[in-house]
Order: C-alpha cells, then sequence, then structure tokens
C-alpha cells in the first residue's frame, strides 16, 4: 500500500489516476425542480371532520303511515260517591246501582313531514375527467357522493340537537315551527322551562308549532316532559350530583312508569360525569399485583395500573354521546337527555322516534340524464341527497333532560 501524503495522492488510489473523471454537481435535479415531480394524491379524501351521527342513529325509524295521534292526557275520574251504595274507586254494596259513567281526557296531535336535502355538483369537464381520464381527481359527482351521504345523516343530526334557549333568547317574535326536523330539546320541555328561558315570545318550547296542539305557553302539565335544573332553578347553572340523577330517574319513572332506555349528551357532560364518579372508584390491588402492559401497533406501554372510567351506563341506562349536542363552553357543558325510545304499550311506535315518510334517497342529473344540461340550468352534473320524515313523541311523561349543568 503506498504512502498517501496528499488529496491528490487520496483520489488517485480510490478513483484512478485521470482525476478529471470527478466532477461538481451544481445542478441536481431535486423535487423542487419545475415539471419533474407532481405527488399522486389518489382517489380518496381524508375529512379531518366529525361526522358522528348518534342523535339520529339511536332514535327509532318507523314508516309514516298516519300524521296524527291521540294522547290520554288525564285518567278518568273518580266514580260520584252514593252514600252506602257506590265508593269512589269503585266498591258496590251488594245489589247496589250503578255509577254514573266516566271517560278519560284526549288531545289529538298532527304533524307534517319535513324534507331534508342535500344538494352539490361538478363541472362537466370535472365529471368527464374524473370517470374518463387517468388524471388524479378528486371532486366528480362518485367522490363527492360517497362524502355527502355521510355529511347528509349529520345534518339531520345537528337539527336533533339545536339549542331552544339561544333561538328564544334571540327572537323578535313569536315562534312559527322551523323547516327542520323538530329538535330534541324543544320536544323534550315544560311550561315550567317555557316560563323561565323562552324570552320575551311566545311558543319557543312548543313542538310542531304550526300544526301540533300543544301550548306550553299556559300550564300544560299532560305535554310536560320532565325537565330538571342541576342547580334546583331552570337557568341557572350548578353542579351535576348524583343525588340529582337519582331523583331525576325517580321522577320519570314515577311519572312514565319505568326507566328511560338511552342517555344522550354532549361530550363535556360525559366528562363530568366521569369526574361525578370517579372519587368513588378503588383501584383493586393498588400495590402492584397484576400490572398489565398495553401493546399499540407492537409498541407497548409501560407496566402499570390503569386509572380513570368509561361510563357506559348511568344506573343502567345506557349514555351516548354526540358532538352536536349543545355546549356552552366556560361556563356549562349543557343538558343531559333521557329518552325512552321503546315501543312499552306494544302499537308497533316508539314513545319517541322519528316517522319516515320517504326514506333517504339520491338522485343525480348528469349528461346521461334526458333534458341535459336544460334540466340543469348550466353544464354541471347534479346530485342530491333527500329524506322526508319528522321527528315524533307519543309519550311525554317518559322523556326528560337535566339541564344547566356547571362546568
Amino acid at each position: 500500500m503506498p504512502k498517501i501524503q496528499t488529496i491528490d495522492e487520496l483520489e488517485a488510489i480510490y478513483y484512478g489516476y485521470n482525476r478529471n473523471l470527478i466532477r461538481k454537481a451544481d445542478a441536481p435535479v431535486t423535487t423542487g425542480t419545475a415539471g419533474t415531480f407532481n405527488a399522486v394524491f389518489g382517489a380518496y379524501a381524508w375529512a379531518q371532520l366529525n361526522l358522528e351521527a348518534n342523535a339520529f342513529g339511536i332514535l327509532p325509524k318507523v314508516p309514516w303511515d298516519k300524521s296524527g295521534w291521540r294522547v290520554i292526557t288525564n285518567k278518568a275520574p273518580d266514580l260520584a260517591v252514593v252514600a252506602g251504595d257506590i265508593a269512589a274507586l269503585g266498591g258496590t254494596v251488594e245489589g247496589g246501582n250503578i255509577a254514573d259513567t266516566v271517560k278519560p281526557t284526549l288531545k289529538e296531535i298532527d304533524v307534517k313531514p319535513k324534507t331534508v336535502q342535500l344538494p352539490f355538483s361538478a363541472s362537466e369537464v370535472m365529471e368527464w375527467l374524473s370517470t374518463h381520464s387517468k388524471d388524479d381527481i378528486w371532486g366528480g359527482l362518485g367522490s363527492l357522493r360517497l362524502f355527502m351521504a355521510v355529511q347528509h345523516k349529520e345534518f339531520i343530526n345537528r337539527q336533533l340537537m339545536v339549542d331552544v334557549e339561544g333561538l328564544a333568547a334571540a327572537a323578535g317574535a313569536d315562534n312559527t315551527g322551523t323547516h327542520n326536523f323538530e329538535t330534541l330539546d324543544r320536544i323534550i320541555s315544560s311550561h315550567a322551562e317555557e316560563v323561565a328561558v323562552g324570552g320575551a315570545n311566545n311558543k319557543w318550547y312548543n313542538p310542531w308549532v304550526a300544526s301540533a296542539n300543544i301550548d306550553r305557553d299556559i300550564t300544560n302539565v299532560p305535554f310536560d316532559c320532565q325537565v330538571e335544573s342541576a342547580s334546583g332553578t331552570i337557568g341557572t347553572d350548578g353542579v351535576l350530583t348524583d343525588d340529582t340523577l337519582r331523583t331525576f330517574l325517580r321522577n320519570i319513572r314515577k311519572a312514565a312508569g319505568k326507566d328511560p332506555n338511552v342517555f344522550l349528551g354532549s361530550h363535556e357532560v360525559y366528562s363530568e360525569i366521569q369526574g361525578l364518579y370517579m372519587p368513588s372508584v378503588r383501584v383493586a390491588n393498588p400495590y402492584g399485583e397484576s400490572l398489565v402492559q398495553i401493546d399499540v401497533n407492537g409498541i407497548q406501554t409501560f407496566k402499570g395500573t390503569g386509572v380513570g372510567i368509561h361510563v357506559d351506563s348511568i344506573y343502567g341506562v345506557p349514555f351516548i354521546p354526540t358532538k352536536d349536542a349543545p355546549s356552552y363552553g366556560t361556563t356549562e357543558v349543557g343538558r343531559l337527555f333521557a329518552l325512552d325510545t321503546s315501543d312499552a304499550e306494544g302499537y308497533g311506535y316508539p314513545r319517541i322516534g322519528i316517522q319516515v315518510a320517504i326514506p333517504t334517497e339520491y338522485y343525480e342529473a348528469t349528461r346521461r340524464t334526458p333534458s341535459y344540461p336544460f334540466i340543469n340550468g348550466s353544464f354541471t352534473e347534479k346530485g342530491i341527497y333527500r329524506t322526508m320524515g319528522e321527528t315524533v313523541c307519543r309519550h311525554f311523561k317518559s322523556q326528560g333532560k337535566i339541564r344547566d349543568i356547571k362546568l
């Protein structure tokens, strides 16, 4: 091995004696060089959005077979007492007379189906390229159709979770109804809530106001749901307690004869419930027994004991969170709804649910459609999702909510 004393000798050893072959790359081609690199994005777009629709999902759907129903608002009264003959509850002396007949009180409720739509379109150039070319395209009807189907359902979920108190406070006139599906916050309400937070105008807590025989601006006990405040005073925030929850469930049970079958609320309400029951949870074997290690795609955590609790139910009633439930940031976390979606009477209808006139359908007008482009009025190809129905409640006493839950 020759002795190397200079850089020239080193280059000669490694590259041979024709060292002029070594050149400096003054202008390399990089991914930033114009015209040399284009990323291929593919046929999918990952939505950085929460499109969950849990409120819509938990409500039973039944076909729209009639637009009204009757409700019994008061039981038949006691019998007219006849001394020594007929008692108020029907007890009759041997060989006694037949009492005067009695009857319960009935009222009628009628609603009309509402249409919810979500239209979208793409230019015919975009649509042709997306279906005929090898170009990297997202935005034709095919890709829009997949995304909009999910968002259409989310639109209905947001309708079901509209906050009535905010609408009432900002209103300059009486409520005349909504084109949206009726919100649970308005259906699950009471005369006391209307008086406390219904604003200066009327009917803001009357569901289906344009057609239904319900008026909570006057004492209307038959259509009152169980509405309670965490503070004990509607409109004033308070800390949610276990005593409030137990009292709330007891009152529903006394009024309706059974427990609700699902709780619905915001993620903030869920966090408050977690915090409420955390102090009562004792960690089993706190001194090192049964340490666990969790594997996530082959990567393991330290060995240890899990902390915190997940709440799947409250006194046996499942809790479902939804992002669209009203929440009020730094002061109030919103409402905890208690729903009875069962068919307790066996009539084939849920006590609360969605009555569907026309299930969700998809239509499109494209260049394959007769009379295109005149039918669209432009050189665009259009799609639309449409659902027709309405939120319906046939048993108010079995529904309830706790509101004014303080953060």
